[in-house]
């Protein structure tokens, strides 16, 4: 069951509270995960002959706000390890809500890897989390190895429902 709440906050905390809000939401605590997968750190599904098939099921369970964010960050991720502010992100993708409205679009994407029952990892300060991008508090993250995999879901004749 869902429960809608109201909270008020403060104008200045609005990113923040979105931010913290979608992390809150992605965060599903799974008791087989490995421990301690640093920032940065390619999740190890992506290298199995599976991960093709899982990035396919990913890519069909995501929304399309959410797909026009990942698409920005798996185009910057194309050679090296792509960094952007929500702030860039929200002007790439012309998200009329901006930088707050990119971390609940994350949240939904959270969503969608759990549906998509994706793998997560404890890190290294003891939650719970999936790697698909990363967040150091002021920065969105993806490395080119799952840049590359979502790249090739999200082609058509990449997706499991065009199978």
């Amino acid at each position: 069951m869902i429960i809608p709440v109201t909270v008020h906050v403060p104008d200045h905390r609005v990113e923040e509270f979105y931010i913290r809000f979608g992390e809150f939401v992605a965060d599903v605590p799974n008791p087989d995960a490995p421990t301690l997968l640093p920032s940065g750190t390619v999740p190890s599904w992506v290298e199995t002959d599976e991960a093709p098939s899982m990035a396919a099921k990913l890519w069909d369970e995501i929304s399309l706000p959410g797909k026009g964010i990942l698409r920005h960050m798996i185009e910057a991720a194309r050679n090296e390890t792509a960094h952007l502010l929500p702030k860039e992100l929200a002007d790439l993708s012309q998200y009329p809500k901006g930088a707050p409205g990119v971390a609940g679009i994350l949240g939904g994407v959270g969503k969608a890897i759990r549906r998509a029952g994706l793998p997560v990892y404890t890190t290294p300060r003891g939650t719970s989390w999936h790697y698909i991008w990363d967040w150091d508090g002021e920065r969105y993250s993806m490395t080119p190895e799952v840049a590359r995999l979502l790249r090739k879901a999200s082609q058509p004749g990449g997706r499991a429902s065009d199978r």
